[in-house]
């Protein structure tokens, strides 16, 4: 995001000379949050963040540290990749970038055994992750499909949740791995909520921070089917289906014996689609964290599933995102805004609904859109709101070619500690 009045379009194209094989050129603007003898990382004056990578042909001034304001040409691989070709210093750059940033130490996770988050830091958060080639851009295109919106469809039982089949999105209306340690909320910037609906979402509050403290060690299933549509009024086509345990374990998340299409596979799920993570409880945490500062405002009373519940409708700035959304090379914290209906005797959250908004021009997805739905689920002798089903939709800028994946956990049960003995032979 630019200042008002201040203009350089960048990044922007540059081709070198039609006879030769070189690749086309690109500009950045920014600043760089992370430099080694191997990579670059820009905050650029979009608000994106990108990555570079370094080799000994790449023509960069000497001495380059964090918090230089520099302009970067690069190229750009089959693989998404950009791979710096020369730069400069350029102190104007500072007049450029966002009043307010997160500027977050990129690709950094939390220290082993550093302090848990207090109250105005917020859950590292996973990201959504959107590999594709390099955009297509038509002309005459009125809009993407979009995921459904409302309350979760009601289930016949809260005993059947783990059998229950889920409901994916119409036909008509359906339709992105960081380790990043965002800053601090400053002090008093935590929107604060008056009027009708208030006291539930104060509630809320404290039961998402304490969410992940209370869940027993668990695995379940999760089975995410991804899908393609390229024409205006969507045409799903299944890509594949990848199937795997997913452990939840003294608070740590982990997946093992991933399949894709029924085949056991060491690919990371990520390398071939659109993936996204942290539906079990990083989502929800970070929605109602003080570092967050959701905008929250009441909208109704409503029953969700069969339980009472208030339905509200929140934003957040893009200063205060941890939403992470990547694609190859580069990613995005966007603003962002959504739904999220909240069970009125617990105060515990049933849906999410978020879109992501202001995201650059230049950035080759214009539509992320994310709903997670949360039911009570047995684990033992007691039940637990989880998640249940989830769904992400990502479009192409200026196209209709959008992917969706449809996200079921089945067959939640506790997890306790496994060990394999093996005999020499």
């Amino acid at each position: 995001m630019l200042l008002p009045g201040q203009g350089l379009p960048l990044p922007h194209r540059t081709r070198k000379p039609a006879d030769s094989n070189d690749k086309l050129t690109f500009s950045f603007a920014g600043v760089i949050r992370k430099i080694d003898d191997k990579s670059l990382d820009l905050e650029a004056v979009d608000t994106r963040f990108i990555n570079f990578l370094i080799s000994p042909d790449s023509k960069l001034p000497t001495g380059l540290k964090e918090g230089d304001p520099v302009r970067v040409d690069a190229t750009q691989d089959d693989k998404g990749l950009y791979h710096a070709v020369g730069g400069k210093v350029d102190t104007e750059i500072l007049k450029q970038m966002p009043r307010e940033s997160p500027s977050p130490h990129l690709n950094e996770p939390s220290e082993p055994g550093a302090p848990s988050a207090a109250a105005a830091e917020p859950p590292e958060r996973p990201a959504t992750e959107v590999v594709r080639d390099t955009p297509r851009y038509d002309t005459g295109d009125d809009g993407p499909p979009k995921l459904k919106h409302g309350k979760a469809t009601q289930r016949a039982s809260r005993d059947d949740v783990d059998a229950a089949v889920p409901t994916t999105l119409d036909a008509k209306a359906a339709a992105r791995n960081a380790a990043m340690e965002p800053p601090p909320a400053a002090a008093g910037s935590v929107p604060t909520m008056s009027g009708p609906g208030a006291d539930l979402i104060e509630r809320a509050r404290d039961a998402a921070a304490n969410f992940l403290n209370n869940l027993p060690n668990y695995v379940c299933t999760q089975v995410t089917t991804r899908y393609q549509s390229e024409t205006k009024v969507p045409n799903w086509q299944a890509l594949d289906n990848i199937s795997a345990e997913l452990v939840y374990e003294n608070g740590k998340e982990s997946y093992r014996n991933l399949q894709i299409n029924n085949k056991p596979t060491k690919k990371s799920p990520e390398e071939s689609g659109a993936w996204s993570s942290g539906e079990f409880g990083t989502v929800l945490e970070d929605l109602f964290s003080p570092a967050t500062a959701a905008d929250f405002h009441f909208v109704r009373d409503t029953t969700t599933n069969r339980m009472k519940s208030g339905n509200y409708d929140f934003t957040v700035d893009r200063p205060h995102s941890h939403w992470k959304i990547a694609v190859q090379s580069q990613f995005l914290l966007p603003a962002y805004q959504g739904s999220v209906w909240i069970e009125k005797s617990t105060a515990r959250v049933l849906r999410i609904e978020m879109q992501a908004t202001e995201i650059p021009k230049q950035f080759p997805e214009d539509v992320v859109e994310t709903t997670v739905d949360y039911d009570y689920v047995s684990l033992g002798t007691e039940k637990y709101l989880l998640p249940v089903h989830a769904e992400l939709l990502s479009c192409e800028r200026g196209s209709y070619r959008c992917q969706r994946n449809t996200i079921d956990f089945r067959t939640y049960h506790k997890f306790t500690g496994e060990s394999t003995i093996k005999f020499n032979q």
